[in-house]
This record gives C-alpha cells, structure tokens and sequence, in this order.
C-alpha cells in the first residue's frame, strides 16, 4: 500500500500543512511585519497566538474529517473486493467442477461415439479456455467495472 492509499496519509498531510503554516507565519512577522522583534515561534500577542492556533486547529480538524472519510471508502472497497473474490471462487468452483465433469463424460473420441473428433477437439478448446478465464477471474485483484448495457456492468479483466 502506497503513501497515498495509507489509512493516515491526509491526516499526516494535515498535520504538516498547520505546522508549515504556523512557521510560516512566524517567518511572515520576523522578516516582514515585526522586523524590530526576534524571531518568535509563539507570538506573545494572544491575539495572533488564537488566530494561528483556530487556522492550524481547523486544517487539522478537516484532515481528519477527510481521513475518516477516506478510509470508509477505502473498507467499502476492500469490502467490495472480499465479496468480488468470493463469489469468484465460488463460481470458479461450480463452474469449473461441471466443466471437469463434461471433459470427463467426453473422454476420448476414439472411445466413444457422441461427437467426432472436431467437435471433441473444439469442445476440449472451450472447456480449456473457459478454465483458464475462470481462473483469471477468481486471481482478480483490482475490480475495473465497465458498462455493458444500460444496467448491466462486467468486469474488465487485467491479465
């Protein structure tokens, strides 16, 4: 998980921007509107004192409103991800189990007469590559969803 997606990142985002703002005012008096007065990190005017701390005291109060909102999006995704991944396998599972038995029922065709050796080699093709996408489907770490048809949505799968 990157910086960005980390579960505090905006508020530690937060945080640095009312410190950066706080020393940059600070910088602001010294250099330029109180040059006969040394540097000072807390101002001695309360008035200034309340006004940094109201301005750092909100940046931060909105990054964590922000993170918190962030990281339910974050658990609905990861909750969205679980069920994807579930009913994945699941369907992995059922699918697969009858795509198995219909191989088996297939057998070879020089055995049997229920389809010619075409049709056998092309059925045996299908099934491959029908195992093959479910396998693909239920390895799916990342949900793309694109509109199919009016309100029917597929997943675009990333190989």
């Amino acid at each position: 998980m990157s910086f960005i997606q980390s579960r505090q990142s905006i508020f530690l985002i937060s945080i640095l921007t009312a410190v950066i703002i706080w020393f940059g005012e600070s910088l602001v008096h010294f250099f330029i509107l109180d040059q006969r007065r040394t540097f000072e990190l807390l101002p001695n005017d309360l008035n200034e004192l309340w006004m940094r701390a109201i301005i750092c005291g909100l940046i931060i109060i909105f990054g964590i409103y922000s993170q918190i909102h962030s990281n339910k999006k974050m658990d609905l995704e990861a909750e969205k991800m679980r069920t994807l991944k579930a009913t994945m396998n699941t369907v992995h599972d059922l699918v697969g189990n009858s795509l198995a038995g219909i191989k088996l029922l297939l057998g070879e065709p020089n055995k049997n007469n229920i389809v010619d050796k075409e049709t056998h080699k092309k059925l045996i093709k299908l099934i491959d590559e029908t195992f093959s996408s479910l396998r693909d489907i239920s390895n799916i770490e990342e949900i793309n969803e694109k509109q199919f048809h009016n309100e029917i949505y597929h997943l675009e799968i990333n190989k």
